[in-house]
C-alpha cells in the first residue's frame, strides 16, 4: 500500500527568512523590542554575542552521532544553504562561500567525533503501519507546530488554506534526510540530539514512533527490513583535520556542543545595526532576515542591557517553547481555526473535553510542585485529551518559578475544615454531586469522565480553587461545569450553615485527608440504576434528549419531576411517574442523550436566558438563577400533590418583564402575584 503522506502547502513555511513561530504569531504584525528579545534568543544570537534574555538557551542538535543519524548527501546540501534544504530553520548560512571539499572535510570532522561507524544492516523493523502513524501524528499533537496531512481528514473536515494564521514548521525532505529507523528514533527522543527542547518529547511507544516515521516518509509496504539504511561516514584522518579549521572559522560551537579545541570566543557587540542585520554582508553568519525582524531586532539591541521581568521572561518562554500552540493565555495562542479539528478527545465534555487547558493565572492556581512536575512531563489528570502534554528537557527549569512570581495571588489559606462534611458536599446525597462528572482516584465519575478531583489539595491553590468554584465559567468560558456557589452563594444552606467559605474549606479538607471517597458511589456496579426521590428532591446532573448536555434533573417525592436546561435557563421538560435511571449516565464511557422514565412528558419552549447556577433550600427545592436582558431572576421550583409549583422573582427594574413560558399541554393556575413575584402550579390531572 502506498500511503500519501503529502504534508499540506497552506501554512508550511516555505519561504527563506527563519521561523520563530513564537515572534510571527505575536510579534511580527508590530516590531517591538519584547519580540526582538525573543529573536535575539531564538535565532542564536546571544550564543555568539552574549547577554542576559531571561528566556532558556537555544541550542543546536548534537553533532557527535549526526553522520550516522542522516544521510551524507542531504548533510553537505544542509550545511552549505539551511534555509534552502530547510525552509524557516533558524540556523544561519556560515559556510556560504565554501567549495565542495570544504564542505566534505566537515562532514569528515564531524564522522571523527562520535563513536567508530559500523556498516550497519537492515533495520531491526519487522512491522511499519503508516495509516496508524498518519492518525497518531494528526491527533496526538505534531500537527499543533507542523502543517497536517492532506490524507487525513478530521471529523469536521479539512481546514482551508485562509484559516492557518501562521506558518507551520516546516519539517524538509525528510526521505533525502532520513532512514526509517533514524526518523523513528529522533521521533522517539528528540531530546537526546536536540537538548534545548525546541523539538520536545512526546512519550510513546517505539512502534508509535516508527509508524509515524513511515508515515513521514511515505513508506511503501509494512517490512521495515527493506527501508534502505543511513550509510555512516567512516572519517578520514586528514580530511577531518581540515575540517575542524572549518568549523573553527564559522565559530560553529557558539551555538553546537563540541570539542574545546574549536570553542568560539563571544563577540562583543559594538552598534546596532550593520553585520548579521544587513540582508547581504560579506562576513559572519548569514541570515535571511524579514523586516519586522530586523526591526525588532534592532529595538532590542538598542534595550540590550535591561533585564526581563519574570511576566515577560514567563510570556516569552512560552513563546520560545511555542507551548501558546496548544495553551491560551491571557487571550493569546491555542490552536488557530486551521488546526483546531485535528485537537481531539472526549466529546462528551465539550471544547473542555478536546482543547488543552489555559494558561493564564496557572502560576497561581498550581501549587509550585505541582507545576514542576507538569512541566517534566509528569502529573497528567486529562487522560481523555489525545494531544499529549510533551516534556521540553531543561528548557523548562526555570519556568514554574517564573509563572508562579508572575501570576502570584494573595495567599489564602483555608482554616480548619470539616472533612465529613466535605464527603457529603462531594457526594450525589444531598451534596453537589461531583463525582458525578469528574473521578475520584481510581473511581471512575457516575457519568462524564472529568478530571480527577481526589488530588485537589495537592494539586491547586487554594485561593484559585475558590474563585472557580464560585465562577467556573469565568476561568474557562464553554465549561460544563455550573457554579453551586453562584455570586458567592451557597446553592445548598443545610451544610455547615449554607456559609460559602466553610463549605469550600471542608472539600479541601476532605481531599486533603485522604480519607475514603464521597457519598454516593454504588456498590453494585451493574444491573439498573433508578433514582427514586423518596424523603426530599434530588438533583441529577445528565444528558436529557429534548434539553441538551448540560440538563439538571430534579425528581420530587410527590411523583412530578423536572428537567432544567442549565445552557440558556428556564425549564425544559416535566413529568410524572417514575424519575430517571441513571445507569448509562453513571457508567456508560460514552454517555447518550437519555429519556425520562415517567409518562406524560411535557416540554418547554426553548428559554432565551443565561444561566448562572442553582442553590437548594434547607427542603432541598431548587432555585435556579438566570440572567434575561442585563436583569437577574430566579426560579425556585417545589412538588405539590400532582404536580409543580413555580415561583419566579426578579428585582423590579421600569420597562422589564421576564419571558415566562409555559408548556402548551398544561394551562397553569396563577397564585397571587406581586412586584417582582410571579407564581405559577402545573397540575397533572
Amino acid at each position: 500500500m502506498i500511503l500519501r503522506a503529502a504534508i499540506l502547502l497552506a501554512g508550511a513555511a516555505l519561504v527563506a527568512e527563519p521561523l520563530v513561530t513564537g515572534f510571527e504569531r505575536f510579534h511580527a504584525a508590530t516590531p517591538t523590542a519584547e519580540g526582538g528579545r525573543l529573536l535575539y534568543n531564538e535565532l542564536g544570537c546571544v550564543n555568539c554575542h552574549g547577554g542576559v534574555t531571561g528566556l532558556p538557551a537555544p541550542r543546536g542538535p548534537a553533532l557527535a552521532t549526526v553522520t550516522q543519524r542522516v544521510r551524507s548527501e542531504w548533510l553537505r546540501r544542509f550545511v552549505a544553504d539551511p534555509a534552502a534544504v530547510h525552509p524557516g530553520a533558524v540556523m544561519p548560512q556560515v559556510l556560504a562561500r565554501s567549495d565542495a571539499r570544504t564542505l566534505d572535510a566537515v562532514e569528515h570532522y564531524l564522522a571523527s567525533l562520535g563513536p567508530k561507524a559500523e556498516p550497519k544492516g537492515p533495520a531491526k523493523i519487522m512491522h511499519v503501519n503508516g495509516g496508524r502513524g498518519g492518525e497518531l501524528f494528526n491527533t496526538m499533537g505534531c500537527v499543533a507546530c507542523h502543517a497536517p496531512g492532506q490524507d487525513f481528514v478530521p471529523p469536521e473536515g479539512a481546514p482551508k488554506a485562509a484559516e492557518f494564521t501562521h506558518r507551520s514548521v516546516g519539517l524538509g525532505d525528510l526521505k533525502a534526510k532520513h532512514s526509517l529507523d533514524s526518523l523513528g528514533a529522533f521521533i522517539l527522543d528528540p531530546l537526546k540530539v536536540r537538548t534545548d527542547g525546541r523539538m520536545p518529547k512526546v512519550a510513546m511507544e517505539r512502534q508509535d514512533a516508527i509508524d509515524i516515521a513511515g508515515y513521514l516518509l511515505a513508506f511503501r509496504g509494512s517490512d521495515g527490513r527493506l527501508d534502505e539504511p543511513v550509510v555512516p561516514v567512516v572519517a578520514d584522518k586528514t580530511l577531518a583535520l581540515a575540517g575542524r579549521q572549518a568549523v573553527l572559522a564559522a565559530r560553529c560551537a557558539a551555538c553546537h556542543d563540541l570539542p574545546e579545541d574549536v570553542a568560539a570566543k563571544p563577540v562583543a557587540l559594538g552598534r546596532i545595526d550593520g553585520g548579521c542585520l544587513d540582508a547581504d554582508h560579506v562576513r559572519g553568519p548569514r541570515y535571511a532576515l524579514a523586516e519586522p525582524q530586523r526591526a525588532a531586532l534592532k529595538l532590542f539591541l538598542a534595550r540590550k542591557g535591561e533585564a526581563a521581568a519574570p511576566k515577560l521572561a514567563a510570556e516569552l518562554t512560552l513563546h520560545a517553547l511555542n507551548c501558546v500552540a496548544c495553551h491560551e493565555r491571557d487571550g493569546q495562542g491555542g490552536p488557530d481555526a486551521a488546526r483546531k479539528p485535528y485537537f481531539q478527545g472526549d466529546h462528551n465534555l465539550g471544547d473542555t473535553g478536546r482543547y488543552p487547558p489555559p494558561l493564564t493565572g496557572v502560576g497561581g492556581k498550581l501549587r509550585p510542585e505541582w507545576l514542576a512536575k507538569v512541566m517534566a512531563g509528569g502529573n497528567r489528570v486529562r487522560p481523555y485529551l489525545k494531544t499529549r502534554m510533551p516534556q521540553y528537557g531543561a528548557s523548562t527549569a526555570e519556568l514554574a518559578k517564573l509563572l508562579g512570581v508572575a501570576d502570584a495571588r494573595a495567599v489564602l489559606k483555608f482554616a480548619g475544615g470539616d472533612d465529613t462534611a466535605g464527603r457529603k458536599l462531594l457526594g450525589t446525597q444531598g451534596g453537589a454531586g461531583c463525582i458525578t462528572c469528574h473521578r475520584w482516584g481510581d473511581r471512575p465519575s457516575l457519568g462524564i469522565q472529568g478530571p480527577d478531583i481526589s488530588n485537589i489539595a495537592s494539586r491547586l491553590q487554594e485561593g484559585w480553587l475558590k474563585e472557580y468554584l464560585i465562577n467556573p465559567a469565568g476561568y474557562r468560558p464553554g465549561t460544563l461545569m455550573p457554579s453551586f456557589w453562584p455570586g458567592g452563594k451557597s446553592f445548598n444552606p443545610s451544610i455547615l450553615g449554607g456559609d460559602t467559605d466553610k463549605q469550600i474549606a471542608a472539600i479541601y479538607k476532605f481531599a486533603e485527608s485522604a480519607n475514603g471517597e464521597p457519598e454516593g458511589f454504588p456498590r453494585n456496579r451493574h444491573g439498573e440504576f433508578e433514582i427514586v426521590p423518596k424523603d426530599r428532591p434530588v438533583v441529577q446532573r445528565a444528558f436529557l434528549d429534548g434539553v441538551g448536555v448540560r440538563a439538571i434533573l430534579v425528581g420530587f417525592p410527590t411523583g412530578v419531576h423536572l428537567a432544567y436546561d442549565g445552557d440558556q435557563g428556564g425549564p425544559g421538560l416535566a413529568w410524572k411517574g417514575r424519575f430517571f435511571d441513571a445507569y448509562l449516565t453513571w457508567f456508560s464511557r460514552f454517555p447518550t442523550f437519555e429519556k425520562p422514565l415517567g409518562e406524560r412528558v411535557v416540554a418547554w419552549p426553548k428559554p432565551v436566558g443565561r444561566f448562572l447556577g442553582y442553590r437548594l433550600d434547607a427542603d432541598g427545592n431548587p432555585t435556579f438563577l438566570n440572567e434575561q436582558g442585563g436583569v437577574k431572576v430566579e426560579e425556585t421550583f417545589e412538588g405539590v400533590a400532582g404536580g409543580l409549583r413555580r415561583i419566579v422573582t426578579w428585582t423590579p427594574v421600569p420597562g422589564f418583564t421576564p419571558a415566562i413560558h409555559h408548556p402548551p399541554e398544561l394551562a397553569p393556575t396563577e397564585g397571587p402575584a406581586a412586584a417582582g413575584r410571579r407564581v405559577f402550579t402545573y397540575l397533572w390531572k
